[in-house]
Formats: C-alpha cells, structure tokens, sequence
C-alpha cells in the first residue's frame, strides 16, 4: 500500500508536483499560518522546490523559490528538507530570509492523531487512490495535533504554544480546474475535525463529480461519506461571489449537514501541469456550521469552527 505522506517523485521527470500543507493555529486564535513545503516541475522539465506561507491575519501570503538541488525527501518515512528548513509528523523547523521576507522557528507536535488508513480504506481517495495517472492525489495525514514552539514572521513573534494543527498533502499533475474543499478542527464545543472536497475529476477521457468527507471527535464518533461508499451529496449549493456554500451529506450510518462562509483570504500559487502560476484564494479563517444526526434523526454533534480553510475554485 502506497504511503502518501512520503514523497513520490523520486522518478518524475515533467509535469508534476507534490506539496505537504501545515495548518497552524495559536491557542487564543489570534494567530493562523499555513505553510506549504513542495516541488514542482514544468512542462520542459525544469525543477524547483519552494515554500508558501499564508498569514490568515493579515492575508498576506509569501511564495519562497528555491533550488531543486536544496531539496530532499525521503522514500520510506514522511521527511522533507529544502536547504535550512525541515518538516516531519513531528514538526517543522524554518529557517528562511529571502528577498520575500523572513521566517524563522521551530513548532513540535504532541498528541497527533493520524488518519486511519489500511486495506479497506486506502486514504480518504478511497481506491480512487490506487488508480494510476489521475490528475491530483489528495491525502489526509494527520487530522489533529497540539503545538509547542514559536514562529518569527517578518518581524513579528508568533507565539503557537498550546495550538493546534493539521497536515494533508497533494500530488499529481495539476489541481483540479474546479474544486471547492473545507478543513475545520476548533470546534466550539469538543475537539473534532471535518473535511470536506468536492471537484471534477478527468478520468479516461471523461469528467465526473466525486465528493469525500470525513468527521471526527477521536471519542468514537466517526464518519465518512464518499462517493466511493455510495455516499449522496445533496442540496448542495455554492456561490463564489459570496464565498459561501451548504451541503447535506447522506451516508450509509448518518446524515452530515454543513454551511461555510470565507472570511478574508490570501493568493497562493497552485499547481498546472507542474507549473506553479495558477493562482487560488484561501481563507484559513472561514467559519464552518457542522451538524451530524444518525439514521434515526438523533443528533450526535453540532458545532461551529471559526478558523476553517476553504477555497472555492469554479
């Protein structure tokens, strides 16, 4: 079974890319990063490694470029090291100071739940998965983690003891032209996670819609809805303009009830073809409306996370 949290480029020669995202939030909320370690290379073969930062606070977003020779990822663990800069499960160390700005620091991770995978469930692609050459590979590698550490961004001391994170990861030739995908983990009420993606996936000449989510309370309560599982989605609808989107999810054990709202938002650059110039709008501080009843109607979970990433790409 393939291990997608580590890198699987090692024999790609065009057209490819591959990225780890590290979704950070303090534990007074006050501040929220992501950071995206990857590779990348185009259409003629030309590599590089690189390093994007979001500042959900602000909005600002740095896209730090670097040599390919200064990246290196191991095959058979989840290790990835460009030049001074290091991530693992474990955590993640910075050291950069380009003419895009500075990032200094170390976060370690406690407490880290990884998501479950085995023969049956293969990643949250399910079998889509294991199927050679699709466009994106998605994979989800820890759900939740606490964070112990401290962050200098361009000056500013950003202070994550007693946060908490997230890490997934994408690999392929290029993102989805459409997509729309959601990931909350500061519920209100308990500790939880959601994720959500919805997209249009080429595959063999041919388009198709697939869909996958995922909830959590590491106390028990879990559910996935998928196409894969013979999950619906219904009464979905999104609107771009407004940054906002409402789905009900029907699954073989339950129904999942959700509506999201983007707040604010910073340009990253995504992947075309193993060129990194497509640009995408992300909130890392979206608020996200979840409610979970079992195939009696009972209600099992109800909450609101107001530092949930989301992008809408139409």
């Amino acid at each position: 079974m393939i291990k997608q949290a580590f890198f699987q480029g090692k024999n790609k020669k065009k057209r490819y890319f591959e990225g780890w995202y590290f979704k950070c939030i303090s534990a007074d909320r006050k501040h929220a990063i992501a950071i995206i370690p990857g590779m990348a290379i185009d259409p003629e073969g030309k590599k590089h490694a690189f390093i994007q930062v979001i500042n959900a606070v602000t909005g600002k977003t740095w896209y730090h470029h670097f040599s390919y020779a200064d990246f290196r990822a191991l095959l058979d663990q989840f290790d990835v090291k460009i030049e001074d800069n290091t991530f693992n499960a474990q955590g993640l160390s910075l050291n950069i100071d380009t003419a895009e700005g500075n990032i200094k620091g170390r976060l370690c991770f406690d407490n880290i739940h990884p998501f479950p995978s085995g023969r049956k469930n293969p990643g949250i692609m399910g079998p889509f998965g294991l199927i050679p050459f699709m466009e994106c590979y998605h994979a989800i590698i820890d759900l939740y983690h606490e964070i112990k550490g401290e962050i200098q961004l361009d000056g500013e001391l950003l202070n994550f003891n007693g946060g908490v994170g997230y890490i997934e990861k994408d690999y392929g030739r290029s993102f989805p032209k459409t997509y729309l995908w959601l990931q909350a983990s500061h519920f209100e009420t308990s500790n939880a996670t959601f994720v959500f993606s919805r997209a249009r996936i080429p595959f063999l000449g041919r388009e198709f819609p697939g869909f996958f989510a995922y909830f959590t309370n590491f106390e028990g309560l879990t559910f996935r809805f998928a196409t894969y599982n013979h999950s619906r989605l219904e009464k979905w609808e999104v609107d771009k303009e407004k940054g906002s989107c409402t789905g009900k999810l029907q699954g073989p054990t339950g129904t999942l009830t959700f509506r999201a709202q983007m707040a604010g938002g910073g340009r990253l650059r995504a992947p075309v073809d193993g060129m990194m110039d497509r640009e995408i709008v992300e909130s890392i501080t979206a608020e996200v409306w979840v409610r979970l009843t079992d195939r009696q109607g009972n209600v099992l979970f109800e909450s609101s996370s107001r530092e949930a990433g989301m992008e809408i790409c139409l």
